[in-house]
């Protein structure tokens, strides 16, 4: 009797959890856009201690500040004003509106509001975030810094050549930079003309070609053998030779070895520190049966970086090395004499059986020896007494 009641009980038991679980079904919630925005915490807690709120800025760069001019060219506009200028060494804590009202003011006159067409005034978006982060959002120290840079467009010539006549006028403690805003003088010229082909003066650039195949390799774990480094070279061509300097003891590596590559390319790509090898990419039809892929699709490669700067977990310090030719002219002569550095320095003669030589140069000769028989020899030999020389030697 008591089994069945346990049988009985366990149907219950069991839909128990069904009952308790959560329902996944929610009520939609209905926003009105046309409500003004909710206070968000900070703002609760400013009303709460009397404070007045911040206004919140129209846009990301700065806050508005009522100018009619607009900061950058209309979308509609196909084309900006033909005269414009660029101003620089501004303040950074500078205001599109105070730039404008001391354009009009400085000018006398020549300047007019209506000639403004356009005032742009990068503003530094990392300074002001970190400004904010700092001060929090109100205070007169949170004003919004600026790069130190403006563009001013103008509908008119005129405008534009008084406004340039203006450089080198004090604003705020600063002398202030004008010119042509479509003139590059003064700008430094870009490193990477060089690499495009051409010199500064617009003439191709005539670089020359390496032509060494050999490179260094410094940096090596002592552990490392020649076939560690042809493994690690091996992907940026091929090698003629690997030689790693090891100790006359131990066998063990300096740290440091070379490599001889086939082609100059091979050791531009090792001196990188990278080659970019292709590699086939897997798909789903690689892994279908030989019968079933008769479409006979094409295979798919990626190119990738090889990285060969860094073995055992060490960072490689691989150079451009002299090939064998070269380091030979360096150190031979053509006629195969070694070039050593002192062989304009003529060497004094030796003096030979003492007899002096009309030359005036001569070597100071060495001292002689004693030769077996002296008397200190014997005396070191036999133990006997040394002859006196006249020297007294007293004790206290």
């Amino acid at each position: 009797m008591a089994t069945a009641d346990v049988e009985m009980s366990a149907p219950p038991a069991a839909s128990s959890p069904a009952s308790k679980k959560r329902k996944n079904e929610l009520d939609e919630i209905e926003v009105d856009l046309t409500l003004p925005e909710p206070p968000s915490k900070k703002a609760k807690r400013l009303l709460k201690k009397g404070k007045t709120l911040p206004v919140k800025p129209a846009s990301d760069d700065e806050a508005d500040d009522g100018l009619d001019v607009p900061k950058t060219k209309d979308g509609k506009e196909k084309k900006r004003s033909d005269y414009g200028i660029w101003i620089g060494n501004l303040p950074f804590t500078l205001t599109r509106v105070e730039l404008f009202k001391w354009l009009v003011d400085c000018s006398g006159g020549t300047i007019k509001e209506e000639n403004i067409t356009r005032v742009n005034l990068p503003t530094n978006k990392e300074r002001n975030k970190q400004i904010r982060q700092q001060n929090g959002e109100g205070g007169e120290q949170n004003r919004p810094q600026n790069k130190g840079f403006a563009y001013i467009d103008f509908d008119v010539e005129a405008a534009a050549i008084a406004a340039m006549a203006l450089t080198e006028t004090e604003l705020e403690g600063r002398k202030v930079l004008i010119k042509n805003a479509s003139s590059f003088e003064g700008r430094p010229q870009k490193e990477a003309s060089a690499a495009d082909g051409e010199d500064k003066d617009g003439t191709a650039a005539t670089t020359p070609k390496n032509t060494s195949r050999k490179i260094y390799v410094g940096n090596l774990s002592f552990q490392v053998t020649e076939e560690d480094l042809r493994t690690q070279f091996e992907k940026c061509g091929e090698i003629d030779w690997v030689k790693v300097a090891t100790f006359e003891d131990s066998g063990k590596c300096k740290g440091y070895g070379w490599v001889k590559f086939r082609e100059p390319e091979a050791a531009e790509w090792a001196v990188k520190g990278f080659v970019k090898i292709k590699e086939e990419v897997e798909t789903e039809d690689d892994f279908v049966d030989a019968d079933d892929n008769e479409d006979g699709k094409q295979k798919k490669f990626q190119t990738r970086k090889w990285w060969v700067n860094r073995l055992h977990g060490r960072t490689l310090k691989i150079e451009l090395a002299e090939d064998d030719q070269v380091r030979y002219k360096k150190r031979y002569k053509s006629g195969g004499a070694p070039n050593n550095k002192n062989d304009d320095k003529k060497r004094p003669e030796r003096r030979e059986g003492g007899a002096k030589k009309d030359n005036a140069t001569f070597t100071k000769s060495a001292p002689e020896r004693p030769k077996y028989g002296d008397s200190a020899v014997v005396s070191y030999k036999t133990g006997a007494a040394v002859k006196p020389e006249g020297k007294k030697i007293t004790f206290d």
